[in-house]
């Protein structure tokens, strides 16, 4: 019969023969199993195929079904296995698997059955995929609207201080105008000490003339830093809610406004405590969340533009669900360290101080696009990781470069200056 016949796998083999003529058993079947499926994807895609090859993997089945397998059927099998291979290349067994489910394939109602409730394994990577993205964009949404509402009152409250400064200026120097104006006109008194009925009218003028003109130009500005004021005072109640909601969520730690020396500040301080409180917030999403959200986002991408080519042609497979794995694992370590390369330095932190320094150095951020970039290339490096590696790969290079051309470089000169002496020590004795 031939090495896998059920009556060379009998009573006169031993214990090893059994197991050899097993595996090899189970191996062929399970290979033309597949050598099947591959014939089966040729066919509904339109690509031709040997007529050899199709007739050897027959003529295998054949065998193999009335026991009749010999050397010479699984050489020649294992030869037209390799030749569909390179045929339907990049298409393999495991990513035809993976892209239909063969229990639809079952006949019967259990088949049906299965068929209805078993999905393949591409769809399931597919819906996973479509919900993580679905779940990014949306945490991605939430936070920069939650970032753009903060830095918006932050950079309101700002404006507002400036100009009530500005204001406060003008009206002191307005005052400090009309004070040295009525006083410049008042005429000297008399040395005897008496007045006229004459000057004393005319000292009665010259006072109403300047207390009428510039109150006109005060009450104005007194009626802006109100208005100023007033609106800025709104607005830090709102900012005040702003860092509620975000001291929420980190009930892990105590606020400063949740403390209980927080009561016994000044209303000014207060004001100050959330200021900053809402800027180190504000970079500290700026910074790491939103790349970390955004080379996320970045690769999901990434994932979701490839993988239908995949499965449009057959070429999704367990491998490629790694792939895309890792690189789902990559884009927010990408987002974050293209942050750190591509961001400027940090700005400085304001204060609502009539004086122009500040106390601390981070990055608040602006609704302006150039300060967006950072968080672009972060998406970039989501979407194409290599973009990162790229970037680390030249300026590991740079850096080896220039320390093996500075060694080289060293070594040719000491064995110079060693060489020189010796030559000048032989020529006098010769």
């Amino acid at each position: 019969m031939g090495i896998f016949s059920r009556r060379s796998a009998t009573g006169s083999s031993d214990a090893n023969d059994k197991g050899t003529t097993g595996l090899g058993a189970t191996i062929l079947k399970a290979s033309l199993a597949d050598a099947n499926l591959l014939v089966m994807t040729a066919a509904e895609r339109g690509i031709p195929l040997d007529e050899d090859v199709t007739r050897a993997i027959f003529d295998t089945e054949e065998a193999l079904n009335k026991n009749m397998i010999t050397p010479a059927i699984t050489n020649e099998f294992w030869q037209a296995y390799e030749s569909l291979s390179h045929s339907l290349s990049p298409i393999t067994v495991s990513s035809i698997r993976a892209t239909r489910d063969l229990r639809q394939l079952q006949s019967g109602i259990w088949g049906y059955v299965q068929g209805r409730i078993h999905v393949p394994f591409s769809r399931k990577c597919a819906f996973r995929y479509q919900q993580l993205s679905m779940v990014t964009l949306l945490s991605l949404i939430t936070l920069q609207v939650f970032w753009a509402i903060g830095n918006t009152l932050v950079a309101d409250i700002r404006n507002q201080s400036n100009r009530i400064i500005v204001l406060k200026t003008q009206l002191y120097n307005a005052e400090s105008t009309s004070q040295q104006a009525s006083t410049d006109d008042l005429p000297q008194r008399a040395t005897t000490g008496t007045e006229t009925d004459e000057t004393a009218t005319r000292l009665n003028n010259i006072t109403s003339v300047n207390t009428s003109a510039v109150p006109s130009d005060t009450q104005q500005l007194n009626r802006q830093i109100d208005e100023y004021i007033s609106w800025r005072e709104a607005e830090f109640i709102e900012l005040r809610n702003w860092n509620h909601q975000w001291g929420t969520v980190l009930f892990f730690t105590t606020q400063t406004w949740e403390k209980p020396d927080y009561s016994d500040l000044t209303a000014e301080e207060k004001i100050h405590v959330h200021y900053v409180s809402a800027q180190y917030v504000l970079y500290a999403i700026s910074a790491y969340f939103l790349p970390i959200l955004y080379g996320l986002l970045g690769a999901s991408f990434y994932v979701l533009r490839q993988l239908p080519k995949d499965i449009e042609g057959l070429t999704f497979s367990m491998n490629s669900h790694i792939d895309y794995s890792l690189r789902i694992t990559q884009g927010p370590l990408a987002g974050i360290m293209a942050s750190f390369f591509f961001t400027t330095t940090p700005a400085t932190l304001h204060t609502l101080s009539t004086h122009s320094s500040a106390i601390a150095t981070i990055k608040i951020g602006s609704s302006s696009l150039s300060d967006f970039s950072p968080l672009a290339i972060a998406f970039l490096a989501g979407y194409s990781v290599e973009l990162i590696f790229y970037v680390i790969d030249k300026i590991i290079s740079a850096v080896t470069t220039r320390a093996s051309t500075s060694s080289t470089k060293f070594v040719p000169q000491t064995q110079t200056k060693t060489a020189v002496p010796a030559k000048q020590d032989t020529k006098p004795e010769t």
